[in-house]
């Protein structure tokens, strides 16, 4: 065949294979009764795959939070560190759960902590006065001492314990009943109108005005009553109580003009160790104990001595108020 031949018999063929599927589309046209209809239909499975692929990637975008956040849960059932804070995406509700998630996660963290250092605390305190215990025993044993030597050392110790264990369990009690956040100075001025007469002469009180809000009003009133006391008895004179409040933190300094401590003997004090013996009727803990208090409340201690006197600041964030928003103060 001619190579004309050739390309009159491609011709033909295209424009019979066209006029086949035009013969066919007008059969399917005329079985539907809608070119729009076919149309749609035809339309039918690209929608199907458009919305499987979103469904896809929707799947996925939520069952990847949805893990970490499984795993997450079961670090805090079973008390493990959850390894990392989970950052929520977006402004939806599956955002809106992480970030409860993760105030939940922060305050389970903080009360385990809190108990943590309470046992820390108790094991520590309960510590010394049973070794002095033990010693005293062991030179009775060992004939290095009488009865009549051993017994008082053994009441002071006996009575040490029982102070110990009176404020380990009112601080337990207080802890698990916060209250709502209260005005830091008027639990301040509560713990001056309950001190004696000639104790709150001796008590010069500054920044009764302020209105920033204290998150724990137990555990608060523990702290101002255990430095005041601490003041008045190291101190000869007057004893200076200043209440303020700066960049989103509470500050409590309280000051006395008694012999002031060494730097060593600072540090000493703020790890465990109390200034002095105890009152017959106070739990005694001292500045340590306010340490621990410090603590379980988000906050810290500093002491400060420039010879002559104690300087004790004790820094808290203040507390959200009723609407949410922090405490007011001046």
């Amino acid at each position: 065949m001619s190579l004309r031949g050739s390309v009159f018999l491609a011709v033909l063929l295209v424009v019979g294979c066209t006029t086949a599927m035009e013969a066919l589309l007008d059969v399917v046209i005329d079985r539907f009764g809608d070119e729009r209809l076919f149309l749609d239909l035809l339309d039918v499975p690209a929608t199907l795959l458009i919305a499987g692929v979103g469904a896809w990637l929707l799947a996925r975008r939520i069952s990847r939070p949805l893990k970490e956040l499984t795993r997450a849960t079961h670090a805090v059932a079973t008390l493990t560190p959850v390894p990392a804070t989970l950052r929520p995406t977006g402004q939806d509700e599956l955002a809106e759960l992480v970030t409860s998630f993760n105030e939940m996660a922060a305050a389970v963290e903080a009360a385990v902590e809190r108990e943590r250092a309470f046992t820390r605390y108790a094991s520590h305190e309960l510590r010394t006065p049973l070794s002095a215990m033990r010693l005293q025993l062991e030179r009775l044993e060992l004939g290095a001492a009488t009865t009549s030597d051993v017994l008082p050392a053994l009441a002071r110790g006996v009575a040490r314990l029982e102070e110990i264990i009176a404020a380990l369990l009112s601080l337990a009690r207080e802890s698990d009943s916060a209250g709502d956040p209260r005005p830091a100075a008027a639990v301040l001025s509560s713990v001056i109108d309950a001190l004696p007469a000639p104790d709150r002469r001796r008590v010069s009180v500054h920044g009764n005005g302020c209105s920033a809000l204290v998150r724990n009003p137990r555990l608060f009133q523990r702290a101002v009553v255990n430095l005041v006391d601490n003041a008045l008895r190291h101190g000869a004179g007057t004893t200076n109580v200043r209440l303020s409040a700066s960049g989103g933190r509470l500050i409590l300094r309280v000051e006395d003009d008694g012999p002031g401590l060494a730097p060593p003997a600072l540090e000493r004090v703020t790890e465990a160790l109390n200034r002095g013996p105890a009152r017959e009727d106070g739990h005694g803990l001292g500045l340590s104990f306010v340490a621990f208090l410090a603590k379980a409340l988000g906050g810290d201690l500093r002491l400060t001595s420039a010879g002559a006197g104690l300087r004790a600041e004790l820094s808290l964030p203040i507390a959200a108020g009723p609407e949410g928003a922090p405490g007011r103060h001046p």
